[in-house]
């Protein structure tokens, strides 16, 4: 699965005004970004004239306070997929295991390192996903790298720490490194409970991602870091461009990571949003869908046909959403929504409600 958010290419495509785009293929944070940040990058401007500190030391700080860490515990990068390829060419793992469906960056990167993606599929019974734990426990080697996704893209599946730490424990002491994408954790209220990021501090072979992007929705200053070893940042920051991570970037993330009111209010708002769309799209029985754990979902309208003429009547309405054609293991049947205000999520679901009674008013 390629990144969605790319309004400036789907406008052009469709020949929509950018302004007259409501974009459900993103999922940024609607009630951010938080006005702490915004003041701090204003503030932060007259030191456009400076590099910034290619150290980090400000914004590691105040993340490692935010997470009970050690500030060399801490890597800073520009947006989380940086903070990935860091570690993965740290790592340079023989064979990289991807769990499909998948973020394809995921394969990606371990192309440019020169590993070899190999791809597992989650599996599934009675309408949960879960991860092939026992498949990798059969082929993982020592060299190898995994990387795990929770909560999941494009499922919204959450599987905490607590349920995942044996395997991982038992892959780690047989030589196998572990990288578990945790970008969209925060907008979890127990996020903090069913992290791995207290372990990834002190263990050697794993390693922990998170995202600024879209919970604090700074997507255009691009801010992720990650957690791990010391020793192991240590190696990563002697090879690296501490300079992708810009001084604005550095600025919002500190005065992010320190608003603690803001994350509670995302937590009500997701939380009230989830019951509207329970109620909504959960109770269609024309299509199948998957309750998120994070801030998107995951739709699967049982028929090519019917999701493209769905997605086809969102688009002439100018409204954005994430085809899953070009993700393995799913396919043009199933389309992923972001999870905005509710306003927004009126207008989502009264149009794909409308598209659908137009094509049963079709079928004689």
């Amino acid at each position: 699965m390629a990144h969605g958010g790319k309004v400036y290419e789907y406008a052009d495509t469709h020949g929509i005004d950018l302004a007259s785009v409501l974009d459900f293929s993103a999922n940024i944070n609607p009630l951010g970004p938080p006005q702490r940040v915004l003041v701090a990058i204003e503030r932060a401007l007259p030191h456009v004239v400076h590099y910034p500190d290619a150290r980090h030391f400000a914004v590691k700080e105040v993340v490692a306070r935010a997470h009970g860490l050690r500030a060399s515990s801490v890597l800073c990068g520009n947006g989380a997929t940086e903070v990935m390829e860091l570690v993965f060419r740290a790592v340079r793992p023989s064979r990289t295991f991807v769990l499909n469906p998948a973020f394809s960056e995921y394969a990606d990167i371990a192309r440019r390192v020169g590993s070899m993606p190999t791809a597992l599929s989650l599996t599934r019974a009675d309408g949960a996903w879960s991860l092939p734990l026992e498949a990798l426990d059969r082929q993982l080697q020592p060299g190898h790298l995994v990387v795990i996704n929770t909560p999941h893209n494009p499922t919204s599946s959450v599987w905490p720490w607590p349920t995942l730490k044996a395997c991982v424990e038992r892959w780690c002491g047989r030589g196998v490194f572990v990288v578990i994408d945790e970008s969209f954790i925060d907008f979890l209220p127990d996020g903090r409970e069913i992290s791995a990021i207290a372990d990834a501090a002190v263990a050697e072979r794993l390693f922990v991602v998170r995202s600024a992007t879209k919970i604090y929705s700074i997507p255009g200053l691009r801010f992720g870091f990650g957690v791990g070893h010391e020793e192991f940042v240590r190696e990563i920051e002697r090879n690296r461009d501490g300079w992708s991570v810009n001084a604005l970037a550095q600025a919002a993330a500190c005065a992010a990571y320190e608003d603690a009111a803001f994350l509670e209010a995302t937590h009500r708002w997701l939380e009230e949003e989830k019951v509207y769309l329970e109620n909504t799209w959960g109770a269609d029985m024309r299509l199948i869908w998957h309750a998120p754990g994070a801030n998107f979902f995951l739709v699967d309208f049982r028929s090519t046909e019917v999701a493209q003429k769905v997605v086809q009547a969102l688009v002439e309405q100018g409204i954005f959403c994430r085809r899953c054609d070009d993700f393995q293991g799913l396919g043009a049947r199933y389309v992923r929504f972001a999870i905005r205000s509710h306003a927004d999520n009126v207008r989502l679901r009264q149009a794909v409600a409308d598209a659908m009674d137009g094509l049963d008013r079709s079928i004689p």
